[in-house]
């Protein structure tokens, strides 16, 4: 089993938000974590609006992304790779998915594949979770 992460999930290990108990959880669990190389600026795209919303202090945000860049070396990384086009093809022709989600789906069903593994994917975003599970993975919502 691996479990994927979108970064709707992924951020809850970071700031405290609905599902960060879930998502701590799930990493103290000796599953592999995945995610896609759109994980890196998404999150810290999102980190920086916390700040600039005055939702974490400068010094939160600093130890905060210190610590996802330390775990970022952990993480298999699905990188953009032409083999996710037919599958993103695929996928937004059956799925009312946003350019982002598309991506994460890919990336996963890629990964699913390619490892011959079992691929669970964690994400809080609705659409995405009904889309991946009718593609028949298992999901995790943390904040349900």
């Amino acid at each position: 089993m691996i479990y994927y992460f979108d970064t709707s999930a992924l951020v809850k290990k970071y700031a405290v938000e609905t599902g960060t108990k879930q998502v701590v959880g799930l990493f103290g669990e000796d599953v592999p974590a995945a995610t896609s190389i759109l994980t890196y600026p998404e999150l810290i795209a999102g980190v920086g609006r916390k700040k600039r919303d005055g939702e974490i202090a400068e010094k939160d945000h600093r130890a905060l992304l210190a610590k996802f860049e330390a775990d970022w070396l952990a993480f298999l990384i699905v990188e953009f790779q032409d083999a996710l086009l037919p599958i993103q093809k695929r996928l937004s022709s059956r799925h009312p998915l946003k350019g982002a989600d598309l991506v994460h789906l890919s990336s996963l069903l890629w990964l699913k594949d390619a490892s011959q593994e079992d691929v669970a994917l964690v994400a809080s975003d609705v659409q995405l979770l009904q889309a991946a599970k009718r593609e028949g993975v298992e999901i995790i919502n943390p904040e349900a």
